[in-house]
């Protein structure tokens, strides 16, 4: 099969053999549509050229004849991308892969990795015992058991006392905590090109499926039912890797085998990236009289004038507030080449009304973006100034440097990426940020 590698919004022409109906379907599925980006443009023209073009999502997308496989390069490899996720969900992945794809930083495709992790952390849980709990359970019984369901009894069985229809609880392992498990495995085990990952993973999915039965493959679905607390903790990490799959397979059609040739495994960087980011912001200004919020929502700031109601909110990915004078500056986190594109007009308008909304006076307007880069580096400094040539506000940039950062918190001392980052937020933020080092040398001298 022809080979494709990318790196994130790198395009390519390469010629290769015509779209199958079924190569048409996914790449109708990875386009952009409505509000959604693309996750990966794949047009096929008709001098027998596929042109490709990609986004800030990573992975491999398998056509019939031609196989595409973008590589997280900003970062430094599809293993600092766990990495990231283990730092910013403070859980651990790596520990589950072979002693030779730690430390090698390309590691295998993003896919098989994290179902390698999944496979780990799901022996770990069968090997300690998988959960079991009380859920409530309608049926009709032989022999009375907890409760007798009256109304249905009186319609469906009027007169009959040899089939009862009961409610009951039901202590079983049917749960969502093991239904995500066997949805992720299941989900999977169809998707592994490597034979001895895919028996295990059939092997895990076939042992957790014996106890539950998943009722759906969609993610959110168990994000809103399953909460970590004393009994369910040690499920984190494997949910981590689970949640990670099932989002990545979303673009097949995982109920159905009609198409095992032809199918995606993508991540979304931006949000990835984004997490990492926020964890890192919130540790290194951990001690320095600032707070970041992530995703704060804010309201009434464009407003509806007939009915003088909030016409819409405005959610920057970070607001970085000094607690003494409540001033605050808005960041945002973008997964792009700044460092060698200028801020696009959408970005340059989405951080203006940032800083509009958040700043005071004229000096205090201001807005931030941090984005990935492979070297630490500082800018875009940009000014947007109204006629009368007075500043309106001011738009700063900072690239941070991925790998190097990783390499750091790996090395179990970050503070020197901690100083970075405090340097990095000084310089697109404009406040005074101290370090909190600084102030415990005074504080012991004194």
């Amino acid at each position: 099969m022809q080979t494709i590698d990318l790196v994130e919004y790198e395009s390519r022409r390469v010629r290769t053999a015509a779209p199958t109906s079924d190569d048409l379907i996914l790449a109708e599925r990875l386009a952009a549509a409505g509000d959604i980006d693309a996750h990966l443009e794949v047009r096929w023209l008709a001098d027998g050229r596929i042109d490709v073009q990609a986004s800030s999502w990573v992975g491999v997308v398998r056509f019939s004849s031609v196989e595409i496989r973008v590589v997280p390069k900003l970062v430094g490899g599809t293993l600092r991308v766990l990495q990231m996720i283990e730092y910013s969900e403070g859980v651990r992945l790596l520990a589950h892969l072979p002693p030779d794809q730690q430390l090698a930083v390309s590691g295998d495709d993003l896919f098989q990795l994290l179902v390698r992790v999944l496979v780990g952390e799901s022996k770990l849980l069968i090997r300690d015992g998988l959960l079991r709990d009380y859920r409530p359970t309608e049926d009709t019984l032989a022999v009375m058991r907890g409760r007798l369901r009256m109304r249905d009894q009186f319609l469906k069985r009027y007169g009959s006392l040899h089939r009862l229809e009961c409610n009951f609880d039901e202590y079983d392992g049917d749960i969502a905590e093991n239904q995500l498990l066997a949805a992720s495995l299941t989900a999977a085990a169809s998707h592994v090109r490597a034979s001895a990952l895919r028996n295990e993973t059939r092997m895990l999915a076939g042992v957790i499926g014996d106890i539950c039965q998943p009722p759906t493959f969609d993610p959110d679905w168990y994000e809103q039912r399953i909460h970590y607390g004393r009994r369910n903790s040690r499920y984190e990490g494997a949910h981590k890797a689970a949640l990670l799959v099932l989002r990545g397979l979303a673009l097949n059609d995982l109920h159905s085998a009609s198409r095992q040739g032809v199918n995606a495994f993508m991540v979304n960087m931006n949000v990835i990236f984004e997490r990492f980011v926020s964890a890192l912001v919130d540790q290194a200004l951990s001690g320095t009289g600032l707070r970041s919020t992530p995703q704060l929502s804010i309201r009434a700031i464009v407003v509806d004038e007939s009915t003088n109601r909030t016409y819409s909110n405005i959610r920057p990915d970070l607001v970085i507030t000094e607690v003494n004078s409540a001033r605050s500056v808005p960041v945002d986190i973008k997964y792009k080449l700044y460092d060698t594109v200028k801020f696009s007009s959408a970005d340059v308008y989405q951080l203006f009304t940032y800083a509009y909304a958040l700043g005071a006076g004229a000096e205090e307007k201001m807005a931030g973006v941090i984005y990935a880069s492979t070297t630490t580096t500082s800018g875009p400094a940009l000014r947007i100034k109204g006629n009368t040539g007075i500043a309106a506000a001011r738009l700063r940039g900072a690239g941070l440097d991925v790998a190097a950062a990783l390499d750091n918190i790996a090395s179990g001392d970050p503070t020197a990426t901690y100083c970075r980052v405090r340097a990095m937020l000084r310089n697109i933020t404009g406040l005074a940020i101290v370090d909190p080092t600084d102030r415990r040398a005074n504080s012991v001298g004194g």
